[in-house]
């Protein structure tokens, strides 16, 4: 496997997920990618060793959301970065208790995404596993 960073990417908004592939494959990322709940719960089933961030919308169509994911993502991955990217779902971040976790509204500019996901990978590096 890859020595890059991989990113787990969830978006139901095909032209806005192909963005966002690009901006981090451009970066160095392995990406793996997911247009709603279900498909971004069995990548983070079969992936979790792999998986050193998780970037998701909130609104994902019918079944899990991103808050869903996040909570699967977090009862494996315990002290994974979660970047949350929403138009409209800013309000509910400190309400649905998602830890260490960093919420962005729609639009972002790439470097505001990229610092955000670099930032949350940095943090796990130097933590102490809590």
């Amino acid at each position: 496997m890859s020595s890059n960073p991989t990113i787990l990417v969830v978006e139901d908004e095909i032209l806005i997920r192909l963005a966002l592939v690009d901006i981090f494959e451009g970066a160095g990322f392995v990406v793996l990618e997911a247009g709603d709940g279900p498909e971004a719960i069995k990548l983070i089933d079969t992936h979790a060793d792999n998986i050193g961030i998780l970037l998701t919308d909130i609104r994902l169509g019918e079944g899990p959301c991103g808050w869903d994911v996040a909570r699967h993502a977090r009862s494996q991955l315990e002290d994974l970065p979660i970047v949350f990217v929403s138009g409209d779902s800013a309000d509910d971040w400190s309400e649905e208790g998602i830890e260490r976790s960093v919420m962005l509204a729609k639009p972002v500019p790439d470097a505001e995404l990229l610092a955000a996901v670099r930032n949350g990978l940095q943090s796990t590096v130097g933590s102490s596993g809590r």
